[in-house]
């Protein structure tokens, strides 16, 4: 009886250490990676944050069906870069597959992208001016079209 359980427990830890394994492979590292046009005639002014930023680009696989038919690296670098505002590069960047999969249950595969961020001051100007600014048209005495900004609270 003794042996049977101990042969149990064996099997039963060897099927959960490969039902929740993956696979994750290093494809490379990167001095400087991005999917924007990035004007380098004003590299100078360009900022490098510290704060390390990782962007995904996974496909799910419901039983055999996956749920997008390719995954880019494009992608995975685009949601990284959307993060911080003004970004245009990842520097020090490392790109990594990962994938698993448990037959006809469930799976994954997905490129993740980790890295720096290099931000253009202009881009990230533009980026945080999302405040909303309101404006009243109205006719003046002369019957000419005249418009105001006003303030939020007269608005609401």
């Amino acid at each position: 009886m003794k042996k049977f359980s101990f042969v149990a427990i064996i099997a039963t830890l060897i099927v959960s250490l490969s039902l929740f394994t993956s696979c994750v492979s290093r494809l490379g590292a990167f001095t400087v990676i991005s999917t924007k046009n990035i004007d380098w005639s004003r590299a100078a002014e360009y900022q490098r944050n510290n704060k390390r930023v990782d962007g995904e680009d996974i496909c799910h696989i419901i039983i055999f069906i996956p749920t997008k038919m390719n995954i880019t690296i494009e992608d995975a670098v685009d949601q990284a870069l959307e993060k911080v505002p003004g970004a245009v590069a990842l520097v020090d960047a490392v790109l990594r597959s990962k994938f698993f999969y448990i037959p006809y249950i469930y799976g994954q595969q997905a490129y993740i992208v980790e890295g720096s961020v290099l931000i253009d001051p202009k881009l990230a100007s533009i980026d945080d001016a999302e405040e909303t600014i309101y404006y009243q048209g109205y006719y003046d005495k002369n019957r000419e079209f005249k418009i105001s900004k006003i303030d939020q609270n007269v608005y609401a």
